[in-house]
């Protein structure tokens, strides 16, 4: 009678033992977790070390959430979206995660379930050819038109014609072309043209019209946009420039060297010439290889100075240094003679400066 007491109270105490093990190990995880999820958020604001916080996040938060968790699905997704490097064993990365994410969302929510459009999209920006992209973003599509929401079906469009134009593939254009004119009639009829959505639907407006080489409606496009900056300053800089940028290319691919100008002042006014630095051209043209020394494998360099004027014009180029013979001197001058700069200001006005630069001619082996 005394042994079976005593075996009771051994039971008791073991099992009292093995409660508590487990609640402070629940609470130790419970607290990694919040650790880890903070230190991502603050690597978010101060935009350092964002992946390994990222992925820190996720592999605490699976532990206390368990691998079928809504949770755990949108921690992988930000896992994913944290990931900033190259190469194709990070785009396989990229897509494994927002594919946990989406089998997770699809058991806990349905196929149709709009929880499953980040994964979606982002299984179809890393995915491995335009075919499969384009079956993921057809599944977008389908659930946003469940959504009785037409601005967010034009969104959705607007970001499969997106993706869809990144890769590249000729075999799915149409659907990337169609996509875009869809959102692009919406934006429209329907938003300001100072809207966000319409200023991307431009951009990628141009970007078809111009590899069409319909130069006319890309410029037309551009201009859109340079306009919409002009009118408000609470826009993206990067952006502005990158307009501007674009614009040279466009009017000096047609001889339009003086509609050029005043994109490459623009740009002057709003970025400071760096007298330390090379200035990086706004528009430029390889210079030919010459045929004696390709035939030959023969590399060479030149580095020339040369003015840049008040209209970013290059003026008299001179050959400071070269290797490899006078037929990469002459190449190479007659290319940079063509290239577009923005020039330097001084006093809110533009004069001319002198820069230099080195072209490289390399054969492949």
């Amino acid at each position: 009678m005394k042994l079976n007491k005593l075996a009771l109270l051994m039971g008791l105490s073991l099992s009292l033992l093995s409660t508590t093990s487990f609640a402070e190990q629940a609470n130790n995880a419970q607290t990694v977790f919040n650790d880890a999820y903070q230190n991502y958020l603050n690597a978010i604001k101060t935009k350092e070390n964002v992946q390994q916080a990222a992925e820190q996040a996720y592999t605490s938060g699976k532990t206390v959430y368990g691998e079928n968790a809504d949770n755990t699905a949108n921690l992988a997704i930000n896992y994913a979206k944290s990931i900033n490097r190259y190469g194709k064993q990070w785009i396989e990365k990229r897509f494994s995660l927002y594919q946990q994410a989406y089998t997770i969302l699809v058991n806990n929510h349905g196929k149709q379930s709009p929880e499953t459009i980040d994964a979606l999209v982002g299984m179809a920006s890393f995915a491995p050819s335009a075919q499969k992209a384009d079956y993921y973003l057809e599944q977008v599509i389908a659930i946003a038109n469940t959504q009785n929401n037409p601005k967010f079906v034009a969104d959705m469009k607007l970001e499969a014609a997106t993706i869809l134009a990144n890769k590249f593939s000729y075999e799915k254009y149409r659907e990337a072309k169609n996509y875009l004119e869809e959102a692009d009639e919406y934006y429209l009829a329907n938003l300001p043209k100072n809207s966000v959505e319409q200023i991307k639907a431009d951009f990628l407006m141009a970007s078809f019209a111009e590899g069409r080489k319909r130069y006319d409606q890309a410029i037309e496009r551009l201009n859109r946009v340079v306009n919409v900056f002009d009118e408000s300053l609470s826009y993206d800089h990067n952006a502005e420039l990158t307009a501007h940028s674009r614009l040279i290319d466009l009017y000096e691919k047609q001889g339009k060297s003086d509609e050029a100008t005043k994109h490459c002042i623009a740009i002057a006014k709003m970025v400071p010439w760096k007298e330390s630095q090379e200035q990086t051209p706004l528009y430029r043209v390889n210079p030919k290889y010459p045929k004696n020394k390709a035939r030959f494998s023969k590399d060479g360099s030149v580095v020339m100075e040369f003015e840049v004027d008040e209209s970013g014009f290059v003026k008299n180029p001179q050959v400071i240094s070269s290797e490899g013979g006078v037929a990469f001197e002459k190449s190479a001058v007659e290319a940079l003679a063509q290239w577009r700069y923005a020039p330097k200001f001084e006093h809110g006005k533009a004069v001319a400066a002198t820069s230099k630069v080195q072209l490289d001619f390399k054969v492949n082996r």
